[in-house]
């Protein structure tokens, strides 16, 4: 399905500073949490740690160009509440429309802010489970077949390297905290590979419908699977 097949869902942005709202990451930061969802000035402000001033700075720029509405309007004394919601629950921004000079280059910007986020996220948790620093560094290692895994690991793997040792195995215990951040090589058929990625697509689904309850952690996962060109 192409975005222009579900008018409903998706909006299409040609406008080149509305089209940069979504596609620059430092911009999105301030629209994704309205993103079809009815939020307040103030609660936003909180969320993302800045000034109500800057976050209704922000959402006036949104408004102007068409990416919010306002939903309802709660009387008070004094000005009333506001809550806004984006224009749509989707968005399809043209390459056309951005001022990117390739597909690396806005893949590049529209996925930066998240990658500095779940690495922020990952040395708070690291930091927190490195009890002797001098176990805290780089893992790197391989066998008879070749290089198996790189990490950034706070603690020492357990046991030697062996045919069934796995590095990361640790990470499985109980009071471990649930983290996992590993660079692997897989040698797949075609076939394998695409149930790989069907299989994954589906335990992000099932993970995703689960419905539990408001004291659970919120968690960040990111799911990378590529081919390596031959030449590389």
């Amino acid at each position: 399905m192409t975005p222009d097949d579900s008018p409903r869902v998706w909006q299409r942005l040609d406008d080149p500073e509305a089209a940069r709202v979504v596609a620059d990451a430092q911009s999105r930061r301030y629209f994704e949490p309205f993103i079809w969802r009815e939020r307040r000035v103030t609660d936003v402000a909180a969320e993302l740690g800045v000034t109500r001033n800057a976050m209704l700075y922000q959402v006036n720029k949104l408004l102007r160009l068409g990416l919010l509405e306002v939903t309802r309007t709660e009387p008070r004394p004094g000005r009333a509440i506001r809550y806004y919601r984006s224009s749509s629950p989707g968005y399809f921004v043209p390459f056309s429309a951005t001022s990117a000079e390739s597909i690396h280059a806005l893949y590049e910007s529209s996925l930066d802010n998240a990658r500095r986020s779940v690495l922020s996220l990952l040395t708070r948790a690291w930091s927190g489970l490195a009890e002797d620093p001098r176990w805290f560094g780089l893992y790197t290692y391989g066998d008879a077949q070749g290089f198996r895994s790189h990490a950034l690991l706070p603690a020492r793997p357990a046991g030697p390297p062996s045919p069934d040792w796995r590095m990361l195995a640790w990470l499985l215990e109980p009071d471990v905290p649930a983290v996992w951040d590993n660079t692997a090589p897989l040698q797949l058929s075609r076939a394998h590979a695409k149930q790989l990625q069907r299989d994954l697509h589906q335990l992000h689904a099932n993970y995703q419908a689960l419905k539990d309850d408001a004291s659970g952690e919120t968690y960040v996962l990111r799911l990378t699977l590529v081919p390596v060109p031959d030449e590389m």
